[in-house]
């Protein structure tokens, strides 16, 4: 006879298992580039229909930081305002050469991730974005 369900343990996914809603949600701010204070409010149609989340903040800075750690995504911020808008096709190529500016310092990255008083949507850390690095969008990528 199998004992009790210990509470509190995470399930590791056997081969097949489709990921969680929140996972998926997750993967999606990852890959659509949301801004990190967007992560914990969830999602919505727009239209009334159903809605993913609000999720817990300490539970998306785990899930962020275990595919920051494994090298599956990077922060990155917006220009600002003032910024030179480009002006021909060359310019608004380097300008959107990837993103605007990587957050090149991993222990700066990693500690915002791991604290979500941070993502306030403020200037600073609150307006760092999500991003997958080229390991994250390489095809067998382990996001699962």
């Amino acid at each position: 006879m199998a004992g009790p369900a210990r509470t509190g343990a995470a399930r590791q996914p056997a081969a097949g298992d489709s990921p969680s809603e929140f996972v998926e949600q997750m993967y999606l701010a990852v890959v659509e580039e949301h801004w990190l204070w967007e992560v914990p409010l969830g999602l919505s149609d727009g239209r009334g229909g159903y809605e993913h989340g609000p999720w817990n903040p300490a539970e998306c800075s785990r899930q962020l930081v275990a595919w920051f750690d494994a090298g599956l995504l990077e922060l990155y911020t917006d220009p600002p305002d003032d910024a030179p808008r480009p002006q021909n096709v060359a310019e608004w190529r380097a300008w959107h050469k990837g993103r605007y500016r990587v957050e090149d310092d991993p222990g700066i990255a990693r500690a915002v991730l791991a604290d979500p008083s941070r993502w306030t949507g403020s200037p600073g850390d609150g307006f760092l974005r999500l991003a997958p690095t080229d390991a994250g969008m390489a095809p067998d990528a382990a996001w699962v």
